[in-house]
């Protein structure tokens, strides 16, 4: 983000910009900062969004190569076409024969970096990556408090790391979830733990984690009710059923290499979650030994080949997994 605001402030822009990457929200930042100051508010003779899986390169070639009409710059977005697998030698000669005045900006989650198009890109255009993995703790409460900074409001430390493992890692919903905070304080300046409480509605997979630390602690109510709320929140029994066993298997992966001593950084690579989320996990472990994880692993897969064999429908098989594992385990 600093380089595209660089470039923007010195009107030094590429000819073809790659965003990728698994951060969404940054990715549509950087676009959206980029379109910003290339393209005139209103201005749609210059400016064309490409969104189709089946891109037309006949039609792409002929807008890059058109000149601006009452403007330096012409902009073409194109977002998530799969052009690099669909594009191939084609797409690289349209934008080997760009004109200095037509912007290309590619919005792709995933490339494959061995291709002739982002080697291309690569040398002759700029390649911005934008992944979670970048955005750790101190990045995003740093982030949280520039927001809040904005509105003139104040926060504890103490309180945005609560406030993050309330709401998790993703930044559309750490934004969303900022915006819910600052109006329902209203004048007020500080931010306290109880407004988080309060107005954060936490994402679905902090109540899959309540609901597994419910069933550790033997809490079957407890745990159906955390079951119940995310059947309101339209989550359907057989995802839940995944993320119950996704809970699992991080728990059991984070003990097995917390005994051969991988520092948090190489655990949370391998366990797919923030780092600052082992320490959260890591602390659930107290209610399960590593052959509890692994009998509740199989009672899931269990429950999950029932229900697909249709020898149980999907929400008596999940209550009954979850009235079960909660009374052995306790």
């Amino acid at each position: 983000m600093k380089e595209i605001r660089r470039q923007i402030k010195e009107q030094d822009f590429q000819r073809v910009y790659l965003l990728t990457g698994d951060e969404n929200y940054l990715i549509l930042q950087a676009k959206e900062l980029l379109v910003h100051a290339m393209v005139a508010e209103g201005d749609e003779m210059n400016y064309a969004v490409f969104e189709d899986s089946k891109i037309d390169l006949q039609q792409l070639r002929e807008l890059a190569m058109t000149y601006p009409l009452f403007a330096t710059k012409r902009v073409l977005v194109l977002d998530r076409t799969g052009i690099f697998k669909s594009g191939k030698d084609a797409f690289v000669e349209i934008l080997q024969a760009l004109p200095e005045t037509t912007c290309v900006i590619i919005c792709e989650p995933e490339v494959d970096k061995r291709s002739k198009a982002y080697k291309w890109i690569k040398k002759n255009g700029y390649v911005g990556e934008f992944l979670k993995k970048d955005q750790t703790e101190k990045v995003l409460m740093r982030w949280v408090a520039a927001l809040l900074g904005k509105e003139k409001k104040k926060i504890r430390e103490s309180d945005v790391r609560f406030f993050l493992e309330r709401v998790g890692d993703d930044m559309f919903q750490i934004k969303n979830e900022t915006d819910k905070l600052i109006s329902y304080v209203g004048e007020r300046k500080e931010i306290r733990r109880e407004d988080i409480e309060q107005i954060t509605s936490g994402e679905v997979q902090n109540k899959i984690f309540e609901l597994v630390a419910a069933i550790a602690e033997g809490k079957k109510r407890q745990a159906l009710a955390y079951y119940d709320d995310l059947i309101l929140l339209k989550e359907p029994p057989m995802r839940i059923l995944f993320l119950i066993v996704r809970q699992y298997r991080i728990l059991l992966l984070i003990s097995n290499m917390r005994s051969l001593r991988k520092p948090d950084k190489d655990i949370a690579q391998a366990a797919g979650i923030p780092a600052f989320a082992i320490r959260k996990n890591a602390a659930q472990l107290g209610g399960y030994t590593v052959p509890i994880l692994e009998h509740c692993i199989a009672s899931c897969i269990q429950v999950e080949e029932e229900i697909k064999t249709g020898r149980i429908s999907d929400q008596i098989g999940l209550e009954t997994l979850i009235v079960g594992l909660s009374e052995r385990i306790a």
